[in-house]
């Protein structure tokens, strides 16, 4: 994990010099865009207490197994390089363990998120066309993000919405042909800790797990 975090720092870092870097004359065809995408994601340990019916307490350490998502986004080529996009995220990262102290509490659960985006996106389009790479900018809505612990029988879920997070992306379009593209790109998610109230089969909430996951896509794009 401190693998993929390093490079998602090295691609945040990057996006941030080049958003504030002056422009450079360039052109594309302005027009609408659709992508559908699928990724691999990855969320650190967390550390957090829960406070309720469920009675695991306090100091509690969650370590999450790599996660999956899928998504999609329309937006929009100004032909100056720059474009806009509305995306849909969402992911899930499966629970390896949840531990106070020494002891082991839960191997079975996950903590997910739906979200809806709006991007920015500074294009590299080359006079001699081939592939263009990009960063981006993006705010985020929750729409849901829920934290779900199983235990034998029981079934237990926090979940809360309407927190916002800052995404940064970079990554690059390959052409396929005259509307079809391949897009690839790693994306930083940051929404912080987050307070979930109880949801299902417990009473309480979970103070305060932290929800800030990196993640690598592979999509389709088709231009229109």
């Amino acid at each position: 994990m401190n693998y993929v975090r390093g490079i998602g720092s090295t691609v945040l870092l990057g996006c941030l010099a080049v958003l504030t870097s002056p422009l450079q004359a360039q052109t594309e065809d302005r027009g609408f865009y659709a992508t559908v995408y699928a990724q691999s994601s990855w969320l650190d340990s967390t550390t957090f207490d829960e406070n309720g019916s469920a009675r695991f307490g306090p100091g509690l350490k969650a370590e999450f197994d790599g996660g999956i998502g899928f998504g999609g986004d329309i937006g929009f080529l100004y032909g100056n390089g720059w474009a806009a996009e509305f995306e849909w995220n969402w992911r899930r990262h499966d629970l390896e363990s949840l531990r106070r102290g020494n002891t082991t509490l839960v191997t079975d659960g996950d903590f997910a998120s739906n979200v809806l985006f709006v991007n920015g996106l500074r294009r590299f389009v080359r006079p001699s066309g081939g592939w263009v790479p990009y960063v981006g900018v993006g705010l985020g809505w929750v729409q849901e993000i829920d934290f779900d612990l199983n235990s034998g029988n029981i079934e237990r879920a926090w979940s809360d919405q309407g927190e916002f997070g800052v995404q940064l992306m970079g990554g690059a379009e390959f052409p396929l042909g005259e509307s079809w593209k391949l897009t690839a790109d790693v994306r930083l998610l940051q929404i912080g800790s987050v307070e979930l109230p109880a949801e299902e089969g417990v009473t309480g909430q979970l103070a305060k797990p932290d929800y800030n996951p990196v993640s690598v896509q592979f999509g389709v794009r088709r231009k229109f």
